[in-house]
């Protein structure tokens, strides 16, 4: 395991140890933190898939830029994983831990790297910027949740944004490979589903 510069170290543990929960917190403040840490991600695939099923062609691209998003973003975070491995708060042990998560490399963090790559491509995106700056309001909740629970440093969340904006920003640039994937899959999607598209019940 590697870790940071002495300084930047000694910030990561500062600000962990600021946003980390008490040993006596409420049982409240922990199903709130469970929520965020674990179950607010399946917000994400909710969206796009609402906006596949739903929405006209143009969300549908919008779904795959997203998807290309979250795709870079996970190739991104394995070769960093490959190269640079950071213990988890617990492995330390540090503060207190709440979650149960593998003990594994830390940074960046997987689910802010996908959250923030999902919300930042429909930002940029502009079809679909309310949802996107929504979402990306659930992914700063589930970067201190990951924090507040143990599993994650302050520091592997900075880490997941840029990550994400690098993901974001090279899909938002793929409009050759987003246009190809969308007329191969488009005329299969419409094959497998065409009597729900002629009831108008999905589009």
């Amino acid at each position: 395991m590697t870790t940071f510069t002495p300084a930047l170290e000694q910030l990561n543990v500062y600000l962990f140890q600021l946003i980390n929960a008490p040993a006596a917190v409420s049982a409240g403040m922990l199903r709130v933190g469970t929520f965020f840490a674990s179950d607010a991600v399946a917000l994400f695939p909710l969206v796009l898939l609402f906006n596949w099923f739903w929405r006209g062609e143009a969300q549908k691209k919008a779904v795959l830029y997203a998807l290309f998003s979250t795709l870079l973003a996970l190739v991104i975070n394995i070769t960093i994983g490959m190269v640079w491995q950071h213990p988890r708060p617990f492995m330390i042990p540090l503060g207190q831990h709440f979650l149960y998560h593998a003990a594994n490399n830390s940074f960046p963090s997987d689910h802010m790297s996908l959250a923030c790559a999902i919300s930042f491509s429909l930002i940029g995106g502009g079809m679909l910027r309310r949802q996107g700056l929504a979402l990306f309001a659930v992914s700063v909740l589930v970067a201190w949740a990951r924090v507040f629970m143990g599993v994650h440093f302050p520091l592997d969340m900075a880490a997941s944004l840029g990550v994400a904006l690098v993901s974001a920003g090279l899909s938002l640039r793929s409009v050759t490979a987003v246009n190809a994937v969308y007329a191969y899959v488009y005329p299969r999607y419409h094959a497998l589903f065409a009597a729900g598209i002629r009831k108008g019940v999905i589009k």
